[in-house]
């Protein structure tokens, strides 16, 4: 399975909407921010996007079932 990260820009380009716009809704959702190298910019799991897109919440509060649906969905588009 890969781990994809996404970034501000690649967020922006995914959704079409404002780098701003992204940044208020991901305050709101449970998601964690990760740093690569210790510092930079931030980067978001995929895992964590595309499961809060399918059910509203993050990939590691899903059950079993919703996480293979997330793996099978990221698998396929890569």
């Amino acid at each position: 399975m890969i781990h994809t990260y996404y970034s501000y820009q690649d967020l922006q380009q995914m959704f079409n909407q404002d780098i701003e716009t992204i940044k208020r809704k991901l305050s709101k959702m449970n998601i964690k921010k990760r740093y690569i190298g210790g510092s930079g910019k931030p980067y978001f799991l995929g895992l964590d996007i595309h499961a809060f897109m399918l059910f509203n919440k993050p990939f590691n509060q899903c059950k079993r079932v919703e996480k293979d649906e997330v793996k099978e969905l990221i698998d396929y588009a890569v």
